[in-house]
């Protein structure tokens, strides 16, 4: 299975319970077999210390309505959070949209609305299906938002304050679509419906472009060592283990410094840096930092970060596996305590997106 923590039961009694509980239909999504195991490591993974509990899904993108694979992610989420509320924990439970970008700015454009109208329309979207399928979040969270661009600028200015954060040169592969630096390694030659000849990434398939700016940069390359030492003392910390070993392997290749801003002629639609209004704050930096914003940082987070537990897809590892962790070692702050990877939805052997939908044939989790 594709999910480390589609779990198992203290008894088939706890199982009945569930599956005859008007409350948690989420959970009879998933299969009698999973159902099982995800009782199973619930119960056998309580933190005796803290009966707090806080989890995840990645907050999607809005370019485009939802499909199969977001309410996956939720699905999982709320069955774990349920489970906990069952157990006694105080759980907390966050999902919602990414609404920055140079991917929103171009579909907004393309759609003849202003970004704020359109990122709106598509998160009413995201909330509809939640709400149809019973999801019970218990904060939804949109990067728009006064309450995340505060707790941004924050986190900003503690990198810049610690000589994180740098101004430099940065010259490179980017990807729109996936909103991510590539380097040589991860791009490859290949030819577009026209017959011309691009560079795409090897692992998305999406165009890439060569891009050369002054915009800021991230030490990325100071937290190599801290990264691995985390995982090989935390074995338990990316689930399942074949997408442990994936990060351990990426670490084992260089790891350049990371750039952490975009020119505001370039990309407009998004949180402006701090103290220089020309440029702005790169998307995945913004949106990574939703998880602190609704623990309530920067003020009192600590009820909710120290038991912080992320469900993300497995094409969005890296940014929450090395990226995410170098970043709150940077701000001084805790890790996460697992990092929970499911594969994709496919749609006729290809990964399910937004274009292609979801017709409910031929659909399968793809590992």
């Amino acid at each position: 299975m594709s999910l480390p923590f589609l779990f198992a039961t203290r008894g088939s009694r706890a199982v009945h319970r569930l599956q005859q509980s008007p409350c948690l239909s989420p959970i009879s999504v998933l299969s009698r077999y999973k159902r099982v195991h995800f009782l199973r490591y619930a119960s056998s993974h309580q933190c005796k210390d803290n009966r707090n509990h806080y989890v995840t899904t990645p907050i999607f993108y809005v370019n485009a309505s939802p499909h199969l694979g977001h309410l996956y992610s939720a699905v999982i989420a709320d069955c774990l959070h349920r489970y906990k509320l069952l157990q006694g924990f105080r759980s907390k439970f966050a999902t919602g949209t990414d609404e920055h970008g140079l991917k929103i700015q171009q579909a907004a454009e393309a759609a003849g609305k202003d970004p704020l109208t359109f990122c709106t329309d598509v998160s009413e979207r995201f909330k509809n299906l939640f709400s149809s399928c019973n999801i019970s979040y218990t904060d939804y969270i949109r990067t728009t938002e006064q309450r995340h661009r505060s707790a941004v600028e924050h986190f900003w200015s503690v990198l810049r304050n610690k000589g994180l954060i740098y101004k430099g040169s940065y010259e490179g592969w980017y990807s729109t679509q996936d909103e991510s630096f590539l380097m040589p390694s991860q791009v490859g030659d290949a030819m577009d419906s026209s017959g011309k000849d691009i560079k795409v990434s090897l692992e998305s398939g999406h165009k890439v472009e060569w891009m050369k700016e002054e915009n800021y940069m991230f030490r990325l390359s100071a937290f190599r060592s801290q990264l691995l030492s985390w995982l090989r003392g935390n074995p338990g910390a990316v689930q399942p283990e074949r997408f442990y070993q994936a990060v351990l392997h990426w670490l084992q290749e260089d790891l350049p410094d990371l750039s952490v801003s975009r020119q505001r002629s370039r990309l407009h639609w998004g949180i402006p840096v701090p103290g220089d209004a020309e440029q702005t704050i790169y998307v995945w930096l913004d949106a990574l930092v939703n998880y602190l914003t609704v623990a309530g940082y920067p003020n009192s987070h600590e009820q909710w970060w120290n038991v912080a537990h992320h469900i993300v897809g497995k094409d969005i590892l890296k940014f929450h596996a090395i990226y995410w962790p170098a970043f709150l070692l940077g701000a001084g702050l805790p890790l996460p305590q697992t990092i929970y990877v499911h594969s994709h939805w496919t749609v006729g052997g290809k990964k399910m997106s937004k274009s292609l939908g979801c017709p409910g044939l031929g659909l399968r989790l793809h590992r």
